[in-house]
């Protein structure tokens, strides 16, 4: 495998399926409900729906970088505000979540090998450090989602 081969794989593990560090982000949330997901179960901490939301956000705009688009930050911010909580801005919230790490899969896959060493615009480090952030991103946004479920 490429270096390139190797970030999707790790990038589609981490999301769904088999990831080395234990449950998919997935996984993680098969269960929690809506109620759930908007619950704070320790004062002064993002919910699991605000962590979905976050790691989506981003995802967009890590797609719009390697789309060559300088994006600072997402539009409706770095944690977006909730929807109103019910089951059905939920399921939309996860879609969002399955869609916009399916769009970043395929960008990443649409890369070459060069592009790895390529500077994203309007920042200061390149595709391939951007895409080994991405994975810790995630895993450690899903890390803390495992323990805001625990904590419910």
């Amino acid at each position: 495998m490429t270096e390139l081969e190797r970030l999707a794989d790790a990038m589609k593990r981490i999301q769904h399926g088999d990831a080395w560090h234990g449950l998919s982000l997935r996984e993680i949330l098969v269960d929690v409900s809506a109620g759930q997901a908007a619950a704070r179960p320790m004062p002064a901490t993002h919910s699991i729906w605000e962590l979905v939301l976050h790691i989506a956000a981003w995802e967009e705009v890590f797609c719009k970088r390697l789309e060559g688009i300088r994006v600072d930050e997402p539009a409706e911010g770095d944690f977006p505000a909730l929807p109103e909580s019910v089951p059905q801005k939920w399921a939309h919230t996860l879609a969002r979540l399955d869609q916009a790490h399916k769009r970043l899969i395929e960008a990443v896959s649409r890369l070459n090998e060069s592009a790895l060493d390529q500077l994203i615009v309007g920042k200061d480090y390149t595709v391939g450090y951007m895409l080994h952030g991405i994975i810790r991103h995630h895993v450690y946004h899903a890390g803390q989602i495992g323990l805001l479920q625990k904590l419910l």
